[in-house]
Formats: C-alpha cells, structure tokens, sequence
C-alpha cells in the first residue's frame, strides 16, 4: 500500500477506540465528537497519498481473553477504521514508542515526519510527541485533531507541545 514515490511523512492515530470516541464505549469523552471530521480529513490526505497510517491503541495484548464488551472498546471508531496494510501498534502506556515496535516501523519506513493525532493530548499525544522528537523525527500535532478530557489539561499540552515543537525547529 505504500508508494515508491510517497514523501517520508507518516500519521500516527492515537486511542481513536470505541472506548474513548464512541457514544456506546465505556470511557466516552464528549470532546472526540468535534475531532473525528478533522480526524477523517487528515486520514484522508495520507491514504489519499500512499502515506502510511498507523494506529497506537491502549489495549490488551490478547484479544481472545477479552469480553464482547471490551473487544468492543478496544477497536478503532468506525469512521477511522484501518484499511488493508495499515498499521496497528498495541501499547501500554500513554507514550507509543515506549516498550513497542513503533521505532522500528518508522526506521524501516524511512519516515523523518510525523503527524500526531487523537486521544487524549494531556498523555498519549503529549508523550508521543516527545519522544518522536527525543527520537529525531519532524513532528505535527494539528490542534483541531487532538482532544482532551478536560479543556485546562488540553490548553496546557497544546502549550507545551508547542514549545517543544518550537524548540526543535530552531
């Protein structure tokens, strides 16, 4: 699915799950309702593209020992669902590239820039992005795609992400 052609920039979609961002999911959060568009557009321009998406989803690591309910939590909202040969990242904790394969897929990829997005920007956004840019990559984090809880936690990740990104510019 990836293009000989395509620039060295990827999407890295983060806990777009039903849990999160369905109306039905266990920990719905109001806030994903206004991204999702956003979300879907910016999906669109990689595949659109030939861009790798990637998905960093919160979840157990096997599926098969799951209620019906938290298989359920566990997949990507329908809007966003991942296509043949995109990429799916189970994580742990909120920082993607922490004790996955994410590095390597990147590496292999030959990607320099990312695009961060999704849930939640006070920890997997903000964590990821930080280590994306401890890790040398040009990183993105556009503010209509990415959602918080709570509206004083999302203002200060954007601020700090911004600062980082900033920073790394220089």
């Amino acid at each position: 699915m990836l293009d000989e052609n395509r620039s060295e920039r990827a999407i890295i979609i983060l806990d777009m799950i039903n849990k999160f961002a369905h109306v039905e999911g266990s920990c719905f959060t109001e806030a994903s309702v206004d991204v999702i568009p956003f979300l879907q557009g910016e999906v669109q321009y990689f595949r659109e593209r030939m861009r790798p998406v990637i998905f960093g989803n919160t979840g157990a690591t096997a599926p098969a020992i799951l209620t019906e309910r938290e298989q359920f939590d566990q997949q990507v909202i329908q809007p966003l669902s991942p296509r043949n040969g995109e990429l799916l990242v189970r994580k742990t904790r909120p920082n993607a590239f922490f004790q996955t394969e994410l590095l390597d897929i990147l590496l292999n990829l030959k990607i320099r820039n990312l695009t961060i997005v999704g849930a939640f920007s006070h920890t997997s956004v903000l964590m990821t992005a930080a280590s994306a840019l401890d890790c040398g990559f040009s990183v993105v984090v556009p503010e209509t795609c990415v959602y918080s809880q709570d509206p004083e936690d999302h203002a200060a990740a954007l601020r700090l992400i911004h600062r980082w990104l900033n920073d790394h510019q220089q």
